[in-house]
């Protein structure tokens, strides 16, 4: 039977309270995850966390084809079509172009060799140098950016008639080459452009070549899991993501207050588009323990994921904003609410991790039995769901300054606890519906390939209308692991032109668009990351999959 969820999360936090978290220690909760028996069709057993084994039975729910109709679409390899001769270069100097205001040529030798008479020194943010090139046919192109910094690293885009197309990094104070490569463009006359994205720097010359074509091997995946008692219909979602991955990118977006189709950005796709993303993003922040304590709820998230996987046809995907246990709450005068944060919570991971604080990791295993139910429900309604926890746990790698409590006590005790997490979730509650997406936004925090499915990056330029690929993280999650896993961009502000995307390799799986200002301005569709216009060309783009372009998923082959 369907339990009354909300009821018993709210009796368990009640319970655990008056217990003072006395769940048990450290040694006899990883016994029970070593001895828990897998999960079956008809029922499964497991450890609730007293001690005490209970039994869950999976609904027998049948999984019927969604009805509406659907769009149809080509599997096979997307490959670019160039028709430009092997041999083409053309050299483009930059102290040749156009340049705005605040951009001058110069002839010095203090920062090396240059080609041609100088070179373009770009001064401000925006500032740019346009230069115009001819060019032979249809296809993609490299653009070999002869370039240098006096200090400190600068940003900037590429520009192709006024466009910006994608983004580079200039470290160093003598010229040197940096690539932007695959850059599609058409026969004839273009204007090549180098805009400031952050400063000053220098800009000596710009060689177009014929681009390589896209190696389509980096996107064939294993379709394993890690999970070996997966269910079937989890197996489904990960072979259709395996199949379509570098072919097509999943449209998402992330609900506010998880009110699903009812949130204002789904609203508004809705009437201004007449469409919805296809990936419905929910967060289990309210169902935090010590969140229920102070009197939030999660509201009716199982019922929205549900309604959008069962009878919508989506894609369900979760994180969890997890809330520090409450006796470590408020630190530096902070709200209950705001324990997320490593600075807002005095509690230290590695201390519970280690048993220095033993009372810290029951409070672990508390929390995560408590998420647990949620994801149990969905798993006995056959909901799979892209699981994303312990997200952007290592912060910002260039600057090692993580900013959840998560992942603030170093990159040792946050995989020792994704390493727990899986193994409560897995073996102890049988939550077998969860495809384990990582974003740990740092190489070091990485758990490993047994615990892993997917990998990803939460993407918010500094620009903050930058649609460009992005590809310095492409390439930095990539470094992960040399074991080739699906790549997605699981939460961002700007979203990547899937044009460049396509036509550079960068073909993240999907991208899920955070909430409020990211998606929306004045309560209507648009805003600064995101224009209305752009987000009228991703929702019809030929090579972006929307809700109503979805295949049946719940019958998707799983070999």
């Amino acid at each position: 039977m369907k339990t009354n969820l909300r009821k018993s999360v709210c009796a368990l936090t009640a319970a655990v309270m008056l217990l003072a978290c006395g769940c048990g220690d450290k040694g006899s909760s990883s016994e029970a995850g070593d001895s828990a028996a897998s999960s079956s069709a008809d029922g499964s057993s497991a450890d609730d966390g007293t001690g005490a084994t209970t039994t869950r039975q999976r609904e027998n729910i049948p999984l019927d084809p969604v009805t509406e109709t659907r769009g149809d679409f080509d599997l096979s390899d997307v490959q670019n079509e160039s028709d430009v001769p092997a041999d083409f270069e053309l050299l483009l100097e930059a102290e040749e172009g156009k340049m705005s205001e605040n951009t001058q040529a110069f002839d010095l030798d203090r920062y090396g060799e240059f080609t041609g008479k100088g070179f373009a020194a770009i001064g401000n943010k925006d500032e740019t140098v346009e230069l115009e090139a001819e060019l032979p046919a249809d296809g993609s192109y490299d653009l070999i950016i002869n370039t240098a910094v006096s200090t400190g690293t600068s940003e900037n885009f590429v520009t192709v008639d006024g466009k910006e197309i994608t983004s580079f990094s200039v470290e160093g104070n003598t010229f040197h080459e940096v690539a932007a490569e695959k850059i599609a463009m058409t026969k004839g006359k273009h204007t090549i452009g180098i805009k400031a994205k952050t400063g000053s720097f220098f800009v000596d010359s710009i060689k177009v070549k014929g681009a390589a074509l896209v190696d389509l091997s980096q996107y064939e995946v294993s379709k394993q899991l890690c999970n070996p008692n997966a269910t079937d219909e989890t197996k489904r979602l990960y072979s259709f993501l395996c199949d379509v991955y570098g072919k097509y990118i999943i449209s998402g977006q992330y609900a506010d207050k998880n009110r699903g189709v009812d949130s204002a950005e789904f609203s508004e796709y809705d009437y201004k588009l007449g469409k919805y993303p296809a990936i419905m993003g929910l967060d289990l922040i309210e169902a935090s323990p010590s969140r229920v304590a102070n009197g939030s709820s999660p509201g009716n998230i199982v019922q929205v994921a549900e309604d959008w996987y069962l009878n919508r046809g989506g894609i369900v995907t979760i994180c969890w904003h997890w809330n520090a246990p409450e006796p470590y709450l408020g630190t530096n005068g902070a709200a209950w609410w705001e324990g997320f944060y490593k600075d807002k919570t005095s509690f230290n991971l590695a201390k519970a991790i280690s048993g220095e604080d033993k009372e810290g990791y029951d409070y672990l295993i508390r929390d995560i039995d408590a998420i647990a139910m949620y994801l149990q429900e969905l798993d006995d309604y056959h909901v799979p769901v892209l699981w994303r926890p312990l997200h952007e746990g290592g912060g910002d790698p260039k600057w090692n300054n993580p900013w959840f409590w998560w992942g603030s006590s170093g990159a040792e005790a946050y995989k020792e606890l994704w390493k727990l997490m899986y193994d409560r979730l897995t073996n102890v509650h049988h939550c077998n519906n969860l495809i384990w997406v990582w974003n740990g936004q740092n190489l070091d925090y990485y758990p490993g390939d047994e615990y892993v499915d997917m990998m990803g990056y939460d993407s918010y330029p500094e620009v903050k209308s930058d649609h460009s690929p992005q590809k310095k993280l492409w390439d930095y999650t990539k470094q992960t692991t040399p074991t080739t896993k699906i790549m997605a961009m699981t939460e961002n502000g700007a979203i990547p032109d899937p044009d460049s995307c396509m036509s550079e390799g960068i073909r993240w799986s999907y991208f899920c668009t955070w909430n409020g200002e990211f998606a929306l301005k004045d309560a209507q569709l648009g805003c600064e990351s995101n224009s209305y216009e752009f987000f009228e060309k991703i929702m019809s783009h030929e090579r972006v999959l929307t809700l109503d372009e979805l295949p049946d998923i719940k019958s998707w082959p799983i070999e």
